[in-house]
């Protein structure tokens, strides 16, 4: 079984982007000069993933935010509300203030459409060989990071969410290899019981004829072991794991491993103290040892917490991972 080599999410601004947009958004520059400057971002991210022999990558989502923001860009019924924490990190989003029945947006004006078929055709002209994903937030991480205003129940609201999501999965299955789905509110406390009931439903109508991969990831602590069921209930191709955050529970989450396709999270995202490349395969070789279908190894979480310096060192450890390989 070869080990698969993965970044998850978003990868870190450099300032001067930062200040790029923010001039691009006050009316300083115009369009052109600020898709010059993400596509030059896109690029050199793209030749360090070819660097670090990635099987798979995000296109950085230097366009946006965070993995909430993108949602502006292709569904319609949501504006962008007030800065609100992300679960119980130091970090910030913009709230989606839902006050109409969402959709998505159309080809002309579905911009997170329009940055992924530019960061393929950069891919494509540097002839990367690593496999292109697509960011979204799950149904449910969406509603419980929203502020409804428009729907009378939760279900509706994830319904109609993941409507929008199949319609805009159909018009990337020319443009991205894969999407990864980020559902981290599965194990957040206080969701009702019939909400998280509904979800297996509400994944087979966001993926119903969708023949991407769709890999499914989750990070933090994994606080109520029973959502492990409604989890790997899910109808998607690969299920990540925080494996930072639940080193002591990963006997519990390995049950759930065999015949299964797995992205395992052992790049701490959230620390810059480096990884020690022997626990990287102890790891590996441990749930290699459960009877998994394939596994990816990457980060545990969103890069958007430590500097760029250190996300690159960290990256260039799975490099070492292709002796893994040779030695199986």
């Amino acid at each position: 079984m070869n080990v698969k080599k993965a970044l998850l999410g978003s990868f870190p601004k450099n300032p001067k982007l930062g200040k790029i947009i923010s001039w691009y958004n006050m009316g300083k520059i115009d369009k052109e000069k600020l898709e010059k400057y993400i596509n030059e971002n896109v690029k050199k991210f793209f030749e360090l993933a070819g660097d670090v022999k990635l099987d798979y990558t995000t296109n950085g989502l230097f366009r946006w935010d965070d993995v909430i923001d993108v949602t502006f860009g292709f569904i319609s019924g949501a504006e962008k509300g007030p800065l609100q924490r992300f679960f119980d990190n130091n970090f910030y989003y913009r709230q989606p203030v839902i006050k109409e029945k969402i959709n998505v947006k159309t080809r002309e004006e579905n911009l997170f459409l329009q940055d992924l078929e530019s960061s393929r055709k950069i891919k494509e002209e540097l002839s990367l060989s690593s496999k292109l994903k697509a960011v979204i937030p799950g149904p449910l991480t969406y509603y419980v990071l929203s502020d409804n205003r428009y729907y009378k129940n939760p279900i509706d609201l994830m319904i109609d969410y993941a409507s929008a999501v199949n319609s805009l999965s159909q018009e990337l299955s020319n443009v991205v290899n894969a999407i990864e789905i980020h559902e981290p509110a599965i194990f957040s406390s206080n969701i009702k019981r019939d909400v998280l009931e509904k979800l297996p439903e509400i994944y087979k109508t966001m993926f119903d004829n969708v023949k991407i991969e769709k890999h499914l990831m989750t990070y933090f602590e994994i606080n109520n072991l029973k959502r492990l069921d409604i989890l790997f209930s899910l109808p998607v191709d690969y299920f990540g794991i925080d494996v930072i955050e639940n080193l002591k529970k990963l006997g519990r989450v390995y049950t759930y491993f065999p015949s299964r396709k797995v992205y395992l999270g052992i790049l701490n995202a959230r620390n810059t103290k480096m990884e020690k490349i022997s626990t990287i395969i102890r790891v590996y070789n441990s749930v290699k040892r459960k009877g998994v279908s394939d596994v990816i190894i990457g980060n545990n979480t969103l890069f958007d917490f430590i500097p760029e310096v250190v996300v690159v060192k960290k990256l260039k450890l799975l490099k070492k991972l292709e002796k893994v390989e040779s030695n199986e």
